[in-house]
């Protein structure tokens, strides 16, 4: 998947118009550290990434690559019906590539999704 977590923070950072210096001042640590962690040389503890997350206001998940969505809703799935719909969804390998590259291309993913709650 190679650096997802540094490719977003940067994509991130730059939606925000934001730089390098400003966003390490932010979070306390160096800007060259900032720098590593989007290059990919180094990767944040735990407790950065939530920092990092919260500071961006997305889900520690968006930052790890484990969703393409920034603000993914919480969905709560309880239900056994619920379940096995996922199940199912999971085992469709066109939807399950269309997520890996969401999760490849952040930026593309969530237009995809602005342009699907215009259509609905």
């Amino acid at each position: 998947m190679g650096n997802t977590l540094g490719s977003r923070i940067r994509f991130l950072r730059d939606e925000k118009s934001v730089s390098q210096l400003e966003m390490a001042r932010q979070l306390n640590i160096s800007n060259a550290q900032l720098s590593r962690y989007e290059s990919g040389d180094r990767k944040p503890d735990p407790d950065m990434i939530v920092h990092i997350a919260d500071y961006f206001r997305v889900s520690t998940d968006y930052l790890l690559g484990r969703t393409g969505l920034i603000n993914e809703p919480s969905l709560g799935y309880n239900s056994e019906e619920d379940q096995k719909l996922l199940e199912k969804i999971k085992k469709i390998p066109e939807l399950d590539q269309m997520i890996d590259q969401m999760n490849e291309y952040p930026e593309k993913a969530n237009r995809l999704v602005q342009i699907w709650k215009w259509l609905k």
